[in-house]
């Protein structure tokens, strides 16, 4: 993707000539790198705005949850999902920070009535969409959630205006890249002319597909082709052709969908944050992912069927499992992969017990605002597509309610152990 971006930027800059597809991805991070210098001021930009984020939301958290105050503010220094997306060029630090800053002044908006401050919170998530358009039903989503929410007296929200003016601002602006597509490929779009491949790749996820499809980029390309045709599977007339086929192929095998949708139901539950890639040289690295295709393959989850069939063809995984680096690489993954697990759950259980126990544990809007966007993207990884990186820009949102689940446990155990003899009296 990143290269993909920096040609769309070399024509925006007008240094290059028009890439063949400039409808993928959004051009919100191409327009950062035609105007910044340097990469590395990318970078910095990137990890002082995460840093800022995730300082403005535990200490907006600390007067509402002040008892998991410490526990929020050492799962914010080691959110390493977080901090790892923020140090790699790639549009889903800035989107995920923006999103963060979005909501926190749509929180405030909605607690003072103020126009100018949600408004300042639909460009904010108008600019995070435009980085990620998978972020452009959110706004209407999390519009659903407080309503929901407001109508079964959960939370209480005196004003709704501020809700409906951060939505239309979002939308708004949004609409420049709805005309830049429509200028491209005579289509209006609100978001990028990926889907159908997205869709298409999906259907791939479980590796006993009846399709027989392979859930990687190059399967998908490689079906444009079989169709016949020489473009893109990103491109807009890819987009179509896939749509048309995925759509062609669920009818054939309606089952088959539940079974990759269970399979994206699991693979994001047992591994739904990326911890980043250890540095390893070349043949490590290769080590590394042979090893993690097998462990993989075994326990049935995220496989990468082309690349297990490849390693398996060559015969490297008894060569794989003599690497010491590769093999401590894959145990601090594994070992990193199932903490995320685990903050997951933990942010789930914390959601359930504020929803179905508000008297018991009565939380802020501001923890719904955060509960609606992660719940979006868990959607959004089960119903449509999953990778291993798509939640950690929104793994702040799972922290508060991580924080609860863990205090609700420890008062458990609290509660339940017997309580020590007191010391006899002395006469």
């Amino acid at each position: 993707m990143f290269n993909s971006i920096v040609d769309i930027a070399a024509w925006l800059r007008g240094t290059a000539p028009k890439p063949a597809v400039v409808t993928w991805p959004a051009w919100g991070y191409a327009w950062v790198i035609a105007g910044v210098p340097q990469l590395k001021w990318i970078i910095l930009l990137q990890a002082c705005l995460g840093s800022l984020a995730l300082v403005a939301l535990a200490h907006r958290l600390r007067p509402s949850l002040p008892r998991e105050t410490v526990v929020i503010a050492v799962l914010c220094v080691l959110a390493v999902p977080w901090h790892d997306m923020q140090v790699t060029l790639y549009p889903s630090g800035l989107a995920g920070s923006l999103l963060l800053l979005s909501f926190l002044c749509l929180d405030t908006a909605l607690s003072r009535n103020s126009i100018k401050i949600a408004a300042l919170a639909g460009v904010l998530m108008g600019l995070a969409q435009n980085f990620r358009t998978e972020f452009v039903l959110v706004p209407a989503f999390i519009g659903i959630v407080v309503t929901a929410l407001k109508r079964w007296r959960i939370i209480e929200v005196p004003f709704m205006r501020p809700m409906w003016v951060f939505i239309a601002v979002a939308i708004i602006l949004q609409l420049p890249w709805a005309l830049f597509y429509h200028s491209q490929t005579g289509r209006y779009s609100l978001t990028e002319s990926n889907f159908g491949h997205v869709l298409y790749v999906s259907l791939g996820s479980d590796p006993n597909n009846p399709w027989r499809i392979e859930g990687n980029d190059q399967g998908a390309m490689q079906a444009v082709r079989d169709q016949g045709y020489p473009f893109s599977s990103l491109s807009e007339q890819g987009n179509q052709v896939l749509r048309r086929l995925a759509w062609a192929q669920v009818k054939l095998h309606p089952e088959g969908l539940l079974r990759r949708t269970l399979q994206q139901f699991r693979n994001t539950f047992v591994a739904p944050f990326s911890w980043g890639e250890p540095k390893l040289n070349e043949s490590a690295a290769r080590d590394l992912d042979v090893l993690r295709q097998e462990l993989k393959a075994r326990l049935g989850v995220g496989i990468n069927t082309a690349k297990l069939n490849d390693y398996r063809s060559l015969d490297l995984y008894p060569s794989a499992k003599k690497d010491g680096a590769a093999a401590f690489a894959l145990l601090y993954q594994v070992g990193a992969v199932g903490l995320g697990t685990l903050v997951f759950l933990l942010g789930l259980l914390g959601a359930v017990l504020a929803l179905f126990r508000p008297a018991v544990r009565r939380v802020p809007l501001l923890l719904w605002l955060l509960a609606g966007a992660a719940t979006y993207k868990v959607l959004q990884d089960v119903v449509l597509a999953y990778q291993v990186n798509y939640l950690n820009n929104v793994y702040p949102m799972f922290l508060p309610f991580a924080a609860m689940s863990l205090t609700s446990i420890c008062d458990h155990f609290r509660r339940s152990a017997p309580a020590r003899p007191g010391r006899e009296s002395r006469v």
